[in-house]
């Protein structure tokens, strides 16, 4: 729970000192909330429903930050100060305020067409990409990460070689495009799951690449695609 009172923190672009007072504790209290050395007293989770945040994600992790289903109110400034890629494509440091926010890049690239192998050192690369709140609503801002897609096996539905999508880690919603691990081997797909037989039919959006039926338990799902963002080159 500690991470998730963090991140409400965050979400206020507030130094610990100043939101404590926002919530009405002092500013040793609200650390130790944040340190895990106390746990959240029941008034204060009360506070925070009123402040609009979904008590159930702050206990438990699961559903939307906020219980109007966004990840943000509307009325705060969301603060969030990284390293990321810009425009031109070099690093850069900055701040994302105005309803924005950022979320890990992996380094694996994601292939829509053959596929690429997946390795642990590729999970996490340090940099973060920009993006509306709005974009990942619904989904815990904890679980989101981004990565770039490779080839055209997904172009009918406009994510075409060197665009970004945005998954949201661990969520598996029935049918859908997912970030998908098949013997070892990373795609961006939509599937089509069979409950009956325990297969997944994987399809590509591209009438060059025929679906492909498999067990289920060949499949290892990483996340559900909730948004992507395409760079034209035209």
């Amino acid at each position: 729970m500690l991470e998730r009172v963090k991140m409400i923190r965050e979400l206020y672009g507030e130094s610990q000192r100043a939101f404590a007072e926002r919530i009405g504790v002092k500013q040793q209290t609200y650390s130790n909330y944040e340190s895990g050395r106390a746990d959240v007293p029941d008034d204060l989770k009360r506070k925070l429903a009123e402040m609009g945040i979904n008590i159930h994600w702050l206990v438990t992790g699961n559903g939307p930050m906020m219980l109007d289903g966004e990840d943000a109110p509307a009325s705060v400034p969301v603060v969030s100060k990284g390293t990321y890629i810009s425009a031109s494509g070099k690093l850069t440091s900055q701040e994302i305020p105005d309803g924005g926010l950022s979320v890990p890049i992996v380094t694996q690239k994601l292939s829509a067409g053959w596929g690429q192998d997946w390795t642990q050192d590729d999970i996490m690369s340090g940099l973060r990409f920009p993006m509306l709140a709005k974009m990942v609503s619904g989904f815990p801002i904890d679980r989101i990460y981004a990565a770039e897609v490779r080839g055209d096996s997904m172009a009918g539905v406009y994510i075409f070689d060197g665009d970004i999508v945005a998954f949201a880690r661990g969520v598996v919603d029935g049918d859908g495009i997912y970030v998908i691990a098949v013997d070892n081997e990373v795609y961006v797909k939509r599937l089509h799951f069979n409950p009956f037989d325990k297969t997944v039919t994987i399809k590509s959006e591209n009438e060059k690449y025929d679906p492909i039926t498999v067990d289920a338990d060949r499949v290892n799902i990483m996340g559900k695609v909730v948004s992507w963002y395409h760079r034209h080159l035209y």
